[in-house]
């Protein structure tokens, strides 16, 4: 069943949910498949684990595998299985893979306080980051020395982003992304890889399609109710056709 469906260099997204310590979260990273074999994948993650470093799946711990294939959506559970090299994880898959409806998320063009870093580190450290930002805007004292934001306009849904950016970003690269949705409150921070750059019309900065990869449940709930609240707010200024 699972070769019928996935091919080598295949995208999957890992992802799962954690409520340790930390408020609850989906964490996730986008892998591309290598092999399947007598119930486990193999997967490739393109920046890079080094097989010394925890990954974000602890062994045994309930995972969620999520790809497409020729528009058909696919997604299975799955536990971590090992870690085999810098590139590589092992997966054990629990053979209950299903086909499913993909219902694109909402979206709105809209003007927010953005502010972005890449800095470059490698993706363990991206994940040691992304932590310590939300662990530190769980506090009122943190929310309110927030870093000042720049605004800009971007396309947004509950489960990524279009923003303008500086030319050195590429597809792949992960980065941090600090976001305020226009009224004073807890900034959000999400993790993000970068799925496709664009040059912007202006011809000096270029526009990226990020996704979501690390977020808090609560601030993909605030996402989605903003999207739907500024969609709403826009069907209602539209002017009455004449009969």
């Amino acid at each position: 069943m699972y070769g019928r469906y996935f091919s080598p260099g295949q995208k999957v997204l890992i992802q799962t949910l954690r409520s340790d310590k930390l408020p609850a979260r989906r964490e996730a990273l986008n892998v591309l498949f290598s092999s399947y074999e007598l119930g486990h994948f193999d997967v490739l993650i393109p920046q890079g684990w080094p097989a010394g470093e925890r990954t974000p799946f602890s062994e045994g711990q309930p995972l969620e595998i999520i790809s497409e294939r020729y528009g058909i959506w696919l997604k299975s559970t799955a536990s971590l299985h090992s870690h085999r090299s810098d590139k590589v994880l092992r997966l054990r898959v629990n053979n209950d893979l299903c086909l499913f409806r993909h219902n694109p998320q909402q979206r709105v063009d809209t003007r927010i306080g953005l502010r972005y870093s890449t800095h470059g580190f490698d993706l363990p450290t991206f994940f040691r980051q992304w932590r310590q930002q939300i662990s530190k805007l769980a506090s009122t004292d943190a929310a309110l020395i927030a870093p000042t934001m720049s605004t800009d306009t971007v396309n947004l849904s509950s489960s990524g982003i279009r923003l303008p950016v500086e030319a050195s970003l590429k597809k792949q690269d992960i980065c941090l992304l600090m976001m305020t949705l226009g009224q004073p409150s807890i900034p959000i921070c999400t993790l993000c890889e970068t799925i496709w750059t664009a040059p912007a019309e202006n011809g000096q900065r270029q526009i990226a399609g990020l996704q979501f990869l690390n977020i808090l449940e609560q601030d993909q709930q605030r996402l989605a109710n903003f999207v739907k609240q500024n969609l709403a707010a826009r069907h209602r200024k539209q002017p009455v056709a004449a009969k």
